[in-house]
This record gives structure tokens, C-alpha cells and sequence, in this order.
């Protein structure tokens, strides 16, 4: 039986500050993990976690909601991160400040938090350090690793809670924890090897290559040529922030300089532009933190980033284009992560608030007296069913209050440390992966949508799903055997009931295979024009020709831009970072400029914006 799992409860254990499973005495677990077979162990753990045993999901799948749980790769990833971690953490030549250190994003930065991706299973498991219901007889392998942390974090509680808090799995708070059962379980089960592991997961049709197939995708960005959010935007004369009436943007002067430097012009960015593109430097942030991504809304007036413990924050780039007002407008919002903007530049969400998902009017933004927002306004909504790592899209109706859409999938986290230790996400899509598409209803204003329905479509072995603002395309990373194998596209054909039963909103969804594109990179953005692939790529050996190329780099790390045109099958590296730059998180803003955020292992972050897809686009215009 599994036990009940109420609510974390603070303890005082040893020093330091700890958390019990459970409010009050949880119901008796019924297995004896010490007595099972390896067979029994195996089907055990496994169904705890989420994969699919004898044919079915188990109720507990405590990981299935956001990671491939019927996939072994995932189940090797976590398990060789959980034996670097306790390696480094059992290590007594090491200090305690050392060895969590190890743990955090960019080791020896306790700024940029701990990083669950890099710690493996553990992470489902350390909420239970120090609780009263490890029993020593029944939990030996949770009892040490309770040991473990304690003894880390002994005379550091702040560091301690900061270390659950953010290394808590499952993250979203509407799901069950792990019961010192059934993490027993589990890391028996790693500890043993994984005995059974592929007799019980199969990996029957995974994809062991990569062939570019571009024919599909340019028929489609033809086909959508005078019908997507671009073309939808433009033909509303949606302002673009910083671009006058000839269309020319982010050429301000005041007072005879920039604006909006011309990055080649500055000490730090002289290399960042390739093959003549330009990259403006919209905002220098300084020291001000981001984490997880960013994303900007359609008419690019503003850019929303994540912010660990609730220190997101939207940037209001207006206030630049005056010269007599402040420098910049910085809105405070309580959330966490996830930053989106819908294609009408009517609403946008963010995940991680004390609420959730949550969509809210972009009136809010908008309106000059909005210093904070605590996602519990008027013009806010909470969107249930909504999980991470999302893409949203909106039905092209005849009013701003069109159905939204809100996909994702299974998905790998990225919050890159800003070292040599950053690369691209491995990847774990197995064959039960699905789009999840959340449709939500307009109760009438802007930002009060509330998710009627979720659909699910089949596309094995694709994750990191993202979507076209038109909701016509998914572009997705695609997992081999332990590591990428370019991006696979399918075109998503819609049909609504007109009269759909009660309860359904009537909408249907069928993907097709549309194209693949074998290039290196993380989660893909789509353009507005659904013309443009961009994605941004952590630079290893390969990237460089020779040893002394990459020597400068092979220490501090680096990122670049790719970006892949469907219509003439050209995929180009856009940006040279310098060594300890990171060019990551780029997407577009309606009219093709592609956004981005340079961070320095300095501490400095830009705001910036790429030209790489409109000169594509002039040169070889869309048929």
C-alpha cells in the first residue's frame, strides 16, 4: 500500500533544519524491500517512478508527469549522477563547503543554486533526510543517505533548506512525494545495478541516426506564409519595440550614441556577429541574476526571466526610448520559472507561483502603476493541468480571446552552470513519449483562460517539445541510445467539433512526420513565420578545428547560437561567444529579430537581439 503523503513538516534534527514525510504517522508500507527478489525489486522501483510494468502505469509515478519514465536511458542518467554526487559527497579528503559545492549549478557560485539534473535520484529522496519514519532495519540505504546529508549540512541549516527547496522532486506541488519505502526501493535497485532493468524497458524502434530532411518544412513555411502569427501581427500593425516606419530597428541615438550598442562595437562583444549579422546589445543587466530561461513578448517590449525563490522579473525595454525618464522599468513577480508571452501580445504566463501556472492579462505589464505582481490579480488565472518546460500557441480566431494552448513534454532541465561543466541536456524520450497540448477557453477578458480539456499525441522518442505559435508545427529533440540525434518535426493537423459533447471542448489533434534537421543544440524555438529553427549549443572539442582553437575554451566554457532555415536547408552557427560567454535561451519576437541572453562567468548578463533570420529571409524570400 502506498503510504499517504499529507504535507513536509519542519524538524529540528541534529542542528539542523529537516522535514518529515508527513505531518502525521503515514499508513504501514506493505513491502519489505530487504526480502525482495532482484525481479521484485526491479518492478517495484520502477513502478514507483513511473514506468509502464506488465503493460500499465502504476498510480504512484512519481517522476512520469516531466521525465521519460518508461525509458532505461533515463534510469542509467540518474543513476550514474546519484554515484558521481555521493561519491563527491562521501568524500572525506574534501570539505563540507567543497563537496556542496560540487552540487551547485557553477561550482564555488552559491548564487546559482543547486542543480537537481546534475544530482540523479537522490533528488527524490532528500526531502526525507532526518525523518522520523526512516526506520534503521527497513531503510538502510535511505538512512545513509539521510546520514549523509545531515552530517553535511550539520551547523548550515539556511544551506540545508535552500538545498531541498530547490533539489525537491517531484517540483510541482500538486504531486506526491516519495515514502521512505519506496525510495528504499529505488536506491536498492541502483545500488544492485539495476538488475532487470532491460528485461523489463525495452527500447524496440529507438532511432540510431540522422539524415536532414528539409522538404516537408519548406512547404509548410510556404504554406503558412500569409496566415501565420507574423503575417497575422504585421497585418495589425502590431508595433514592434525600437523600430521606426521604415521597419529599421534598434538604431536610436541619444545624443549621439546608441541606444542599443552595436555589439562589435563594444569591448566584450566584438566577436559575437557572424558573416556580417548584427547583434544590438538591448539591455546590460549587470549584475542583475536570471535563471532557468527567458522569453520575450511578440511586440518585444518585454523580457521576463526566472528568478530563484521567487525573484522572476518582467523588464519594461520601453522606458529606454526615453530620454528623460528612468533607464529601465523592472517589475518584481513572484514566481520561479517558465516565462511565456501569447502570439496576440495579449496575455502572458509563468510557472512556479504559489498558484502554479498562471496566465495573466498583459495589461498588466502594460499599465504604468504595476510594480509587482503577485499572480493573484484580477487579470490573473490559474491554468490547472499545466506542466513544465512549456510552449504556448493560440488559435488564429476573429477576436483577441481565441482559444490558448499550453504543450509540452517529457523534457530535460536547463539552468546551465557558467563553466566548462555546461553542456547541452541528455536527452531520455522513449517510446510512449506524447505531446500534451492543454487547451484553455477565454471567460471573456484578457488573461481569464482556464484549461478545459488536455489531448495527448504520440510522437515516440521526442522530447523537449516545443511548438509554433500557430500551433501547425512541433519541433523536438530526438533521443537516440544516451545521447541527441538532431531535431524531428511533426505537423499537427487540427479539427474542431463544431457541437462537441459536454466536457469536451471538441478540439482533435493528428501529427505527421514533417522533417528532421541533424545539428547539436537544446530546446528548439520556432519563428513567428514558422520559417526559422534557433537553438543554442554548449561548445565542446568538436565545434573547433584544432586543439588550439578550443584550448582557450576548454576551461571556462561557452555557448553559441544555431539556427536552421527550412527553406533553403541552411543550417548556420550565428554568434562566436569568447571564451566563458554563454549565448543561450534564444527565441523570436514576431517580426524575426531572435532574442537571447548573453551570461559571463563574470556575473554580467545582456539582453540581446540577432538579425541572423531577416537577413536570411531577404536574401532568399519565402516562395
Amino acid at each position: 500500500m502506498r503510504a499517504k503523503f499529507i504535507a513536509l513538516s519542519a524538524l529540528l534534527i541534529s542542528g539542523v533544519a529537516s522535514f518529515a514525510c508527513s505531518s502525521e504517522e503515514p499508513v504501514e508500507d506493505e513491502v519489505d524491500v530487504g526480502a525482495l527478489t532482484d525481479a521484485e525489486l526491479a518492478k517495484t522501483a520502477l513502478k514507483t517512478m513511473g514506468a509502464k510494468i506488465d503493460g500499465q502505469v502504476s498510480d504512484q509515478n512519481l517522476c512520469g508527469a516531466c521525465h521519460a519514465a518508461n525509458n532505461r536511458t533515463t534510469y542509467k542518467h540518474w543513476n550514474d549522477a546519484n554515484k558521481t554526487t555521493m561519491a563527491v559527497l562521501n568524500d572525506a579528503s574534501k570539505s563540507a563547503n567543497e563537496r556542496i559545492s560540487y552540487m551547485y549549478r557553477t561550482p564555488g557560485d552559491p548564487a546559482s543554486g543547486f542543480y537537481p539534473g546534475k544530482i540523479g535520484i537522490l533528488t527524490a529522496c532528500s526531502h526525507l533526510a532526518g525523518s522520523p519514519y526512516i526506520r534503521p532495519a527497513k531503510h538502510p540505504k535511505l538512512l545513509a543517505l539521510s546520514n549523509t546529508l545531515t552530517k553535511l549540512f550539520q551547523g548550515k541549516a539556511d544551506d540545508f533548506e535552500k538545498f531541498r527547496n530547490e533539489t525537491l522532486m517531484p517540483i510541482e506541488s500538486r504531486s506526491d512525494r516519495a515514502t521512505a519505502t519506496q525510495c528504499e526501493a529505488i536506491l536498492t535497485w541502483m545500488d544492485k545495478g539495476m538488475p532487470q532493468l532491460e528485461q523489463l524497458i525495452t527500447d524496440q524502434g529507438r532511432p540510431t541516426d540522422c539524415t536532414d530532411d528539409f522538404r516537408k518544412l519548406k512547404e509548410h513555411a510556404i504554406s503558412v506564409k500569409a496566415t501565420s502569427w507574423q503575417a497575422v501581427n504585421r497585418d495589425a500593425r502590431v508595433a514592434n519595440f525600437a523600430c521606426d516606419a521604415q521597419g529599421l530597428c534598434f538604431e536610436q541615438k541619444f545624443g549621439g550614441k546608441d541606444v542599443f550598442p552595436n555589439a562589435k562595437d563594444t569591448t566584450y562583444g566584438k566577436t559575437w556577429a557572424l558573416d556580417g549579422g548584427t547583434v544590438r546589445v538591448v539591455r546590460d543587466l549587470g549584475q542583475q541574476p536570471t535563471y532557468y530561461w527567458s522569453r520575450t513578448s511578440a511586440d518585444g517590449r518585454f523580457f521576463a526571466s526566472g528568478g530563484s525563490g521567487r525573484k522572476a522579473f518582467a523588464l519594461d525595454l520601453q522606458a529606454l526610448l526615453d530620454p528623460a525618464g528612468p533607464k529601465q522599468r523592472l517589475i518584481s513577480l513572484s514566481a520561479n520559472y517558465d516565462p511565456d508571452f501569447f502570439p496576440n501580445n495579449k496575455a502572458f504566463m509563468f510557472q512556479g507561483t504559489d498558484r502554479g501556472g498562471v496566465v495573466c492579462a498583459q495589461s498588466l505589464l502594460t499599465n504604468a502603476q504595476t510594480q509587482t505582481v503577485t499572480f493573484n490579480e484580477p487579470q490573473c488565472n490559474k491554468l490547472d493541468q499545466i506542466s513544465l518546460y512549456q510552449t504556448v500557441a493560440q488559435a488564429q480566431g476573429d477576436n483577441s480571446f481565441a482559444d490558448i494552448f499550453v504543450i509540452n513534454n517529457s523534457f530535460a532541465s536547463d539552468n546551465p552552470s557558467l563553466s566548462a561543466s555546461a553542456q547541452d541536456l541528455q536527452l531520455t524520450a522513449g517510446p510512449d513519449s506524447k505531446a500534451r497540448i492543454a487547451i484553455a477557453v477565454s471567460g471573456g477578458t484578457e488573461g481569464s483562460y482556464a484549461v478545459k480539456e488536455v489531448k495527448e499525441v504520440p510522437i515516440p522518442f521526442h522530447g523537449d517539445t516545443m511548438a509554433s505559435r500557430s500551433l501547425k508545427l512541433l519541433g523536438s529533440r530526438v533521443a537516440g541510445e544516451g545521447k541527441m540525434l538532431g531535431y524531428g518535426f511533426h505537423k499537427l493537423t487540427t479539427v474542431r467539433n463544431a457541437n462537441p459533447p459536454a466536457g469536451s471542448t471538441g478540439y482533435n489533434f493528428t501529427a505527421a512526420e514533417a522533417g528532421r534537421i541533424c545539428m547539436p543544440g537544446n530546446k528548439a524555438q520556432i519563428s513567428f513565420d514558422e520559417r526559422f529553427l534557433i537553438t543554442h549549443h554548449y561548445l565542446t572539442r568538436a565545434d573547433f578545428a584544432t586543439d588550439a582553437d578550443f584550448a582557450p575554451y576548454k576551461d571556462k566554457g561557452a555557448a553559441d547560437l544555431w539556427m536552421a532555415d527550412f527553406v533553403t536547408g541552411k543550417k548556420t552557427r550565428i554568434t562566436r561567444m569568447n571564451p566563458g560567454q554563454f549565448a543561450i535561451f534564444p527565441h523570436f519576437r514576431s517580426d524575426g529579430w531572435i532574442m537571447f541572453e548573453v551570461r559571463d562567468s563574470a556575473g554580467s548578463t545582456y539582453v540581446t537581439a540577432h538579425n541572423a533570420a531577416l537577413r536570411a529571409a531577404a536574401a532568399d524570400p519565402t516562395p
